[in-house]
């Protein structure tokens, strides 16, 4: 396991408003999908699209584009960067998926940067 001391981090405290807290909620509730264990449901996209909701992707748009300016400010990155994925994951109750870290396959462990909300 990585030293998460040696891991430079960022935290953003009260980055987004309980409304738009709630407003993301609403979404996830509404359009999530069973994941990829049980009890995980997840809500992306690609999915939203898909389902014919891509309206509701507007809230999550600017969201990732704050989150970006963020993290290449605060790491001074040189070249603007590329966001993998956007999505909202939950675990429910009984899920059981203990502590991991998202680089867990070898074509994981290429970014630079990893951001969680």
């Amino acid at each position: 396991m990585v030293d998460s001391q040696k891991l430079p981090r960022l935290i953003l405290r009260n980055f987004l408003s309980i409304q738009l807290c709630k407003e993301l909620e609403f979404i996830h509730k509404s359009c999530c999908t069973v994941g990829y264990r049980p009890n995980v449901f997840s809500t992306t996209l690609s999915h939203l699209i898909a389902t014919n909701s891509p309206h509701l992707i507007m809230p999550f748009v600017p969201i990732r584009e704050r989150l970006k300016e963020k993290v290449e400010e605060h790491f001074g990155c040189e070249y603007e960067l590329f966001v993998e994925f956007t999505g909202l994951i939950s675990w429910c109750k009984g899920a059981s998926i203990g502590w991991h870290s998202d680089d867990n396959r070898e074509y994981l462990r290429q970014r630079d940067f990893a951001v969680w909300q």
